[in-house]
């Protein structure tokens, strides 16, 4: 028989079942990882809830990392007890966006948590290549940060943030806190941090950003009281918020789309009207940077971290066991108590 771990299993969407499966077998060319953290992404509501994975059964979750216990024969031993984050993204590397680098818009990847078996369980099967192996300094909760951190570097590079740039971030789930701190760690002179939630404005304020409530603030007559600014990035994904974000750019902005809209959005005439006339861009931005040259993009992510300028425990506001999985992308979809990031420690299940 062969050895039993457990793990939250998708068998349909809606139905996320823990329950004992087998350990994974590694190929030769992977290590066997024990999960230590991984996230709950605002992706998992959909893809738990209701579009699905890709295939039945599946084991969610793609923002993880943990310590490798078991290596395949081409894959050195030493790097058992290793501490790793993990790049979710496996490219194919055949089709014309790998041979030229695009490894985020790889024409047929595979995706830990959604294409193939994830971070939600006690053990993951991944290939060696996709760890990045993370120094003392970095905690073990950090490492499911990984991933987020990369997907907002991402973000920034794409969209050209400049020293003395101003910058708004609408929208600060987990992606959009890491679009404004990387945005401060790129030089821009204000960072103003958008939401809703007071607790969100407040760990924005904490984290040396400017926190803008817009339940109690008007946030475009702010913004654009301050002379507007160079880049905005709508992390929120409501539709209103896209519009009012074309009318506080400068002439010659930017718009980067971050946000994923659950509604149709349509452009209002004073927004299609300065999309024009200020010559603005604007920009979609998916996934992280895999490519290692002519610089890996996880471990300057790495580096941020490991030297605090850019930081993830102000807003971790809950820590669950395996048990909790389902119960954790509820809340989540449903608002059912104040949230920030969630993360799922499946020791906490042996606890």
């Amino acid at each position: 028989m062969s050895e039993q771990m457990r793990a939250a299993v998708l068998h349909a969407p809606g139905k996320l079942v823990v329950e004992q499966v087998a350990v994974p077998e590694i190929g030769p060319d992977d290590v066997l990882l024990r999960v230590s953290a991984c996230g709950v992404c605002g992706s998992d509501i959909p893809r738990v809830l209701t579009t699905g994975t890709y295939h039945f059964p599946t084991i969610p979750g793609h923002e993880f990392g943990g310590r490798v216990v078991k290596t395949g024969k081409n894959v050195e031993p030493s790097l058992v007890g290793r501490r790793a984050a993990v790049i979710p993204l496996i490219p194919c590397r055949k089709c014309s966006m790998c041979e030229v680098g695009a490894f985020a818009l790889c024409e047929a990847y595979d995706f830990l948590g959604s294409r193939s078996d994830g971070g939600f369980a006690e053990y993951v099967r991944v290939p060696a290549q996709n760890l990045v192996f993370v120094p003392d300094e970095v905690d073990d909760d950090s490492t499911a940060f990984l991933e987020p951190i990369s997907v907002a570097l991402h973000v920034i590079e794409n969209c050209g943030v400049s020293y003395g740039d101003t910058v708004a971030v609408y929208g600060l789930g987990a992606i959009g806190v890491f679009v404004a701190q990387w945005a401060k760690v790129f030089g821009a002179k204000a960072v103003y941090a958008v939401d809703l939630d007071p607790k969100k404005i407040e760990v924005a304020n904490q984290l040396g950003l400017y926190g803008v409530n817009s339940a109690e603030t008007d946030a475009e007559a702010f913004l654009k009281a301050q002379g507007g600014v160079d880049r905005v990035f709508e992390a929120s994904g409501a539709p209103a918020v896209f519009n009012q974000a074309l009318r506080v750019l400068r002439p010659s902005g930017v718009l980067g789309l971050v946000g994923r809209p659950t509604k149709p959005l349509e452009i209002q005439g004073d927004a299609y009207e300065k999309l024009l006339r200020g010559q603005l861009t604007i920009k979609g931005t998916w996934s992280f940077e895999f490519k290692r040259f002519p610089k890996h993009a996880w471990e300057t992510s790495l580096e941020a971290l490991r030297t605090g300028k850019i930081q993830t425990a102000p807003i971790i506001s809950h820590r669950l066991p395996l048990e909790k999985t389902l119960d954790a992308v509820k809340l989540m979809a449903e608002h059912s108590e104040p949230f920030y990031k969630i993360l799922i420690n499946p020791a906490l299940d042996r606890a």
